[in-house]
């Protein structure tokens, strides 16, 4: 399977390797099935493209930090992916024709091949139990219920405990509400109307008491360990699952 933005390689996170990022350009992917994988599109709570809350959600997710490392270089029409500037340069000034450019066309791909597989034993070396290390422990906060005008997006994370009670809301893009790393959140008497309702990632979980969620997208997202518990609220959307310990229970 290659990096279905850039065509990179994957390296994967999570228990059954559910999680998969291209090594090139960074991207996150959720293995659906073997073989298969789907382009997340990971935006902040207002909808914005941002290379470190995406970089935050990989770390939930169990990647190790890193830089993306992207370069195209142009040989005989051919694209490849060069991984410094200074070989990009360097082969610019000593390559000259078609037939050359082939040439180390294959040695540079061997050369990357070499280092993906070193990388690979060595990230697979460093990556340890991140609900032990990688995560705060789930409900170490301090309780507090908090208010939401229901016009904007809310998010929690870290270690917090939050309840949010009788709060109507209405938003027009986005999501709802976002809860990351170990965050606690309850939502009593609720009720939500959004494109899309609730997404939890990392190790947090969601009650959700009475009220409502409508959502024209997905109402409910749960991706690595995040839970989402159903009580008695109506569920008016589709719910998504992604992960070995994802799990959402109750949704009607």
């Amino acid at each position: 399977m290659h990096c279905l933005q850039c065509g990179g390689p994957f390296e994967y996170a999570g228990a059954n390797k559910e999680h998969a990022r291209c090594t090139k350009c960074l991207a996150l992917h959720a293995v659906v099935r073997p073989g298969h994988v789907q382009l997340v599109d990971v935006r902040t709570p207002t909808g914005q493209v941002d290379p470190q809350f995406t970089a935050m959600v990989a770390q939930n997710l169990g990647f190790a930090p890193r830089q993306a490392q992207q370069h195209v270089l142009g040989l005989g029409g051919v694209n490849v992916i060069v991984p410094t500037a200074r070989i990009e340069r360097d082969i610019r000034n000593k390559i000259s024709g078609f037939i050359w450019g082939w040439i180390i066309t294959g040695i540079v791909v061997f050369i990357l091949a070499i280092c993906g597989i070193v990388f690979f034993f060595w990230i697979r070396g460093q990556i340890k139990d991140t609900t032990a290390s990688g995560m705060p422990a789930a409900g170490t906060g301090a309780p507090e219920v908090v208010s939401w005008d229901g016009k904007s997006p809310y998010s929690c994370g870290a270690s917090q405990v939050v309840t949010i009670k009788g709060t109507t809301a209405t938003l027009t893009s986005g999501t709802a509400i976002s809860a990351l790393g170990a965050c606690q959140l309850t939502l009593d008497g609720v009720n939500i109307t959004a494109p899309d309702g609730i997404e939890a990632m990392g190790s947090a979980k969601v009650t959700v008491k009475g009220g409502s969620i409508k959502s024209t997208g997905t109402a409910i997202s749960a991706m690595g360990n995040a839970q989402v518990d159903v009580q008695g609220a109506k569920i008016t959307g589709k719910t998504s699952a992604l992960g070995a310990g994802a799990k959402i229970t109750g949704a009607k």
